[in-house]
């Protein structure tokens, strides 16, 4: 597995999409942080505005920075789809899957080698977001000091943000592995993320919902003044949903005549 993991991390590096990404990510937070500008991908709720709003209203600096730009994250779902697409799309689209199980490779050990280089890539996509955000805002408004348990807070809400971006993901998989269509999974996730976020929008009586509306998940999760327990609920959600599809996902490559 740790020689498969080399040659797609080789792969990845050598190709001019994974620097095109990377360079587009870099130019949206650059933007961001110079002209103190906060979007937002998918619905925008009260807490996301009450979030954004709160953080343009203090001074920034680098550790403030990181906290508004939090609000953002969601943002990597769409530059990672071109990431997911090289990793897990690229073998078996193009059908280079063949080679690997030809040398007696099982299915289970060639899915389970790219969706783990996909869980490195995208951790580092996490790192690399809020290292370059630190970077940019220290360079333009001065490092700072750090809030009260900014650091503890910041890990919590990565792995909150980290753990909910693999649930979105599982449903390109899910849509991969039995089609071999890019398109499918990256329509997939986008229509996925859209819906879930609108129906929680319009349903918001209805608490459950609110749980598998990742894509603002991902972005309000640095708030700690939430109904008790919502985190862990949320957390609890976005695995199950993980596991349940990623299984799903695993069944179309296991019985599929490859």
């Amino acid at each position: 597995m740790i020689n498969a993991i080399r040659a797609d991390f080789y792969r990845l590096l050598h190709t001019k999409g994974f620097f095109i990404t990377q360079i587009a990510l870099i130019l949206i937070i650059i933007v961001s942080v110079f002209t103190q500008a906060l979007g937002s991908a998918g619905v925008m709720t009260e807490q996301l505005k009450h979030l954004q709003s709160g953080a343009l209203d203090l001074k920034w600096d680098s550790y403030q920075t990181v906290i508004a730009m939090s609000t953002m994250a969601a943002y990597l779902i769409y530059f990672s789809l071109p990431l997911f697409v090289m990793i897990l799309g690229y073998d078996l689209t193009k059908k280079t899957y063949k080679n690997q199980l030809a040398i007696g490779i099982s299915r289970w050990y060639f899915f389970m080698s790219k969706y783990l280089i996909f869980l490195l890539i995208s951790a580092c996509q996490f790192i690399f977001y809020y290292g370059f955000t630190f970077l940019a805002a220290g360079i333009r408004y001065g490092f700072g000091t750090p809030p009260e348990n900014f650091w503890g807070d910041l890990l919590r809400m990565m792995g909150i943000q980290f753990i909910t971006f693999q649930a979105i993901f599982a449903v390109a998989l899910l849509l991969l592995t039995p089609t071999f269509s890019n398109v499918s999974a990256v329509i997939g996730v986008i229509v996925t993320s859209m819906v879930l976020g609108i129906i929680s929008a319009v349903l918001p009586k209805v608490e459950w919902l609110k749980y598998f509306d990742f894509q603002t998940n991902i972005n309000i999760a640095w708030l700690k003044d939430m109904p008790e327990h919502y985190w862990l609920k949320a957390i609890i959600s976005a695995l199950a949903f993980t596991i349940i599809l990623g299984c799903l996902a695993y069944q179309g490559i296991r019985k599929r005549d490859l």
